[in-house]
């Protein structure tokens, strides 16, 4: 039998990995690409540039739209890639379409706008593919569906 700090010990340890293990990674292409724009539009409201943020955007994206997003192609892109426009709206919240599932990719849409918004109110719709790489759904590509102002 194990001491009693010893066993409070073993079971906070256990509870933390159950936790971690949880959390660490969406399960769902629709549970990634609410998670990153949810976190992306918080940076962007932040005033940080989520860019910037090299390990956490990584985790997110696929390795082949990471190496061009830290490249100086990205450079002149002239927008921002994942909202494609230079500015945005503090009120965007994040929805998106069920995912198609194909074996490792996924597409879904992903539209930016504010609660409510009227048919007239800037927002954006995005279709985004993405792929299934070391077990993880991750995003490799983002166009724009539709821009409503």
């Amino acid at each position: 039998m194990f001491p009693r700090k010893t066993t409070k010990f073993l079971i906070f340890a256990f509870v933390l990995l159950i936790a971690g293990g949880t959390s660490a990674a969406a399960t769902t292409p629709e549970q990634t690409a609410k998670g990153f724009y949810i976190w992306y539009l918080k940076e962007l409201n932040a005033e940080r540039d989520p860019i910037e943020q090299k390990q956490t955007l990584l985790k997110s994206v696929s390795k082949r739209l990471g190496k061009w997003i830290y490249s100086p192609k990205y450079e002149e892109y002239g927008a921002d890639y994942f909202i494609d426009a230079q500015d945005w709206d503090k009120k965007w919240q994040v929805t998106t379409t069920k995912a198609v599932v194909k074996g490792n990719t996924a597409t879904l849409k992903v539209t930016l706008a504010a609660p409510k918004a009227k048919a007239d109110e800037w927002k954006q719709t995005l279709s985004l593919k993405l792929i299934k790489e070391n077990g993880a759904w991750k995003i490799d590509t983002v166009n724009i569906e539709q821009y409503t102002t």
